[in-house]
């Protein structure tokens, strides 16, 4: 004979097993999803940094492009948006052994950003205070861009 004691613990062991394998799904599930959000966030970071280097080395072209003409203009299309953000172009002078400058796309919540250095971007003009490069920046809602060189080379909205 079954004592009645013994009868309502089976429910119980049986109720607490359950409790356990639900708690189990949710630690599972719960898992997954947070994996899940930080390689979306790695990969969309991946992927803004490689546009950024496409409109990068676009800019950087056009600007060795000018450099080597006198009194000239290059218009360039950018997007505007690289995996949805708004970036900006900025291309600053930098003194030392090469003349040259650095280009910077940056997000506009200043969260990714990607640099590249100019060499060798002299030419014959005279430039004033040792500057080729006029430090400039456009936002890229622009959609198009002018690299102009008078005396320095300056990008503004085209």
């Amino acid at each position: 004979m079954i004592s009645p004691f013994h009868a309502s613990s089976k429910g119980q062991y049986r109720l607490i097993s359950e409790m356990l394998l639900f708690l189990i799904g949710i630690m599972i599930t719960s898992y997954v999803i947070i994996n899940f959000g930080s390689l979306q966030t790695s990969v969309t970071g991946m992927a803004t940094r490689d546009q950024m280097e496409n409109v990068i080395d676009a800019v950087a072209s056009a600007i060795v492009k000018v450099a080597n003409t006198d009194n000239a203009t290059i218009r360039l299309v950018i997007p505007v948006k690289v995996s949805e953000s708004v970036y900006k172009i900025s291309i600053k002078d930098q003194h030392g052994l090469f003349f040259g400058g650095i280009i910077n796309v940056t997000t506009l919540d200043g969260a990714i950003s990607v640099e590249r250095q100019l060499f060798n971007i002299d030419y014959d003009n005279t430039i004033s205070n040792n500057h080729i490069i006029n430090n400039s920046e456009v936002v890229s809602s622009a959609q198009l861009i002018e690299i102009r060189k008078n005396e320095k080379i300056t990008l503004i909205r085209g």
